[in-house]
Protein backbone atom coordinates (compact mmCIF):
# COMPACT_ATOMS: atom_id res chain seq x y z
CA UNK A 1 0.00 0.00 0.00
CA UNK A 2 1.05 3.27 -0.78
CA UNK A 3 0.67 6.61 0.71
CA UNK A 4 -2.07 9.21 -0.70
CA UNK A 5 -0.55 11.93 -2.70
CA UNK A 6 -1.20 15.38 -2.34
CA UNK A 7 -3.42 15.80 -5.46
CA UNK A 8 -5.70 13.14 -3.90
CA UNK A 9 -5.95 14.87 -0.54
CA UNK A 10 -6.42 17.96 -1.59
CA UNK A 11 -10.25 18.30 -2.88
CA UNK A 12 -11.10 16.09 0.41
CA UNK A 13 -9.13 18.16 2.44
CA UNK A 14 -10.57 21.39 1.07
CA UNK A 15 -14.36 19.29 1.60
CA UNK A 16 -13.56 18.98 5.40
CA UNK A 17 -12.64 22.93 5.42
CA UNK A 18 -15.67 24.20 4.08
CA UNK A 19 -17.75 21.80 6.18
CA UNK A 20 -16.11 23.01 8.91
CA UNK A 21 -16.31 26.90 8.05
CA UNK A 22 -20.05 26.49 7.07
CA UNK A 23 -20.44 25.18 10.31
CA UNK A 24 -19.02 27.45 12.24
CA UNK A 25 -21.17 30.61 9.72
CA UNK A 26 -24.32 28.93 10.45
CA UNK A 27 -23.68 28.16 14.50
CA UNK A 28 -22.74 31.85 14.61
CA UNK A 29 -25.47 33.01 12.53
CA UNK A 30 -28.14 31.16 14.40
CA UNK A 31 -26.06 31.80 17.75
CA UNK A 32 -26.39 36.00 17.12
CA UNK A 33 -29.82 35.30 16.49
CA UNK A 34 -31.08 33.86 19.27
CA UNK A 35 -28.74 35.67 21.78
CA UNK A 36 -28.40 38.84 20.54
CA UNK A 37 -31.45 39.97 18.37
CA UNK A 38 -34.54 38.25 20.07
CA UNK A 39 -34.13 39.18 23.50
CA UNK A 40 -33.42 42.77 22.78
CA UNK A 41 -35.57 45.41 23.43
CA UNK A 42 -38.01 46.81 20.89
CA UNK A 43 -38.44 50.47 20.23
CA UNK A 44 -42.14 51.24 19.89
CA UNK A 45 -44.34 53.72 21.07
CA UNK A 46 -45.91 54.42 24.90
CA UNK A 47 -49.73 53.09 23.60
CA UNK A 48 -51.97 50.44 25.35
CA UNK A 49 -52.28 47.97 23.62
CA UNK A 50 -48.84 47.96 21.34
CA UNK A 51 -49.02 48.41 17.74
CA UNK A 52 -48.55 45.15 15.73
CA UNK A 53 -44.90 44.15 15.79
CA UNK A 54 -43.80 45.54 19.08
CA UNK A 55 -44.65 42.30 20.99
CA UNK A 56 -41.75 39.60 21.94
CA UNK A 57 -43.69 37.12 20.00
CA UNK A 58 -43.27 38.79 17.21
CA UNK A 59 -38.92 39.40 16.90
CA UNK A 60 -39.48 35.30 18.02
CA UNK A 61 -41.58 34.75 15.39
CA UNK A 62 -38.92 36.54 12.94
CA UNK A 63 -35.95 34.51 14.78
CA UNK A 64 -37.81 31.08 14.21
CA UNK A 65 -38.30 32.07 10.00
CA UNK A 66 -35.07 33.29 9.63
CA UNK A 67 -33.26 30.67 11.64
CA UNK A 68 -35.25 28.11 9.09
CA UNK A 69 -33.83 29.96 6.21
CA UNK A 70 -30.28 29.86 7.69
CA UNK A 71 -30.49 26.01 7.70
CA UNK A 72 -31.74 25.50 4.46
CA UNK A 73 -28.89 27.71 2.84
CA UNK A 74 -26.40 25.70 5.30
CA UNK A 75 -28.09 22.61 3.99
CA UNK A 76 -27.66 23.67 0.27
CA UNK A 77 -23.66 24.99 1.36
CA UNK A 78 -23.09 21.17 2.32
CA UNK A 79 -24.95 19.29 -0.86
CA UNK A 80 -23.14 21.89 -2.99
CA UNK A 81 -19.76 21.24 -1.10
CA UNK A 82 -20.26 17.42 -1.30
CA UNK A 83 -21.78 17.29 -5.01
CA UNK A 84 -19.50 19.87 -7.13
CA UNK A 85 -17.06 20.63 -4.15
CA UNK A 86 -14.59 18.09 -5.48
CA UNK A 87 -14.59 19.45 -9.43
CA UNK A 88 -15.14 22.92 -9.29
CA UNK A 89 -13.61 24.81 -6.03
CA UNK A 90 -15.48 27.99 -7.08
CA UNK A 91 -18.72 26.76 -7.19
CA UNK A 92 -17.43 25.78 -2.97
CA UNK A 93 -16.56 29.30 -2.66
CA UNK A 94 -19.34 31.28 -4.49
CA UNK A 95 -21.98 29.10 -2.19
CA UNK A 96 -19.79 29.84 1.31
CA UNK A 97 -20.21 33.76 0.06
CA UNK A 98 -24.18 33.46 -0.07
CA UNK A 99 -24.50 31.59 3.17
CA UNK A 100 -22.34 34.65 4.72
CA UNK A 101 -24.68 36.65 3.46
CA UNK A 102 -28.08 35.06 4.33
CA UNK A 103 -26.24 35.15 7.71
CA UNK A 104 -25.88 38.65 7.73
CA UNK A 105 -29.45 39.08 6.63
CA UNK A 106 -30.87 37.01 8.74
CA UNK A 107 -29.35 38.51 11.86
CA UNK A 108 -30.33 42.22 10.42
CA UNK A 109 -33.73 41.38 9.65
CA UNK A 110 -34.44 39.73 13.22
CA UNK A 111 -32.66 42.66 14.81
CA UNK A 112 -35.02 45.37 12.90
CA UNK A 113 -38.28 43.06 12.91
CA UNK A 114 -39.72 45.02 15.61
CA UNK A 115 -37.32 47.83 15.77
CA UNK A 116 -34.51 48.23 18.38
CA UNK A 117 -32.59 50.38 20.93
CA UNK A 118 -28.75 50.97 19.82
Amino acid sequence: MTAPTTAETAPALRMARSVVLATAVAVAAVAAIWVVAVPMEAACVAIYPPPQGCAAADREAAGVAWTAVVAVAYALVLAVTVGLGRRWAWVTKAALGVLVVVAVLAFGAVQGSTGFIA
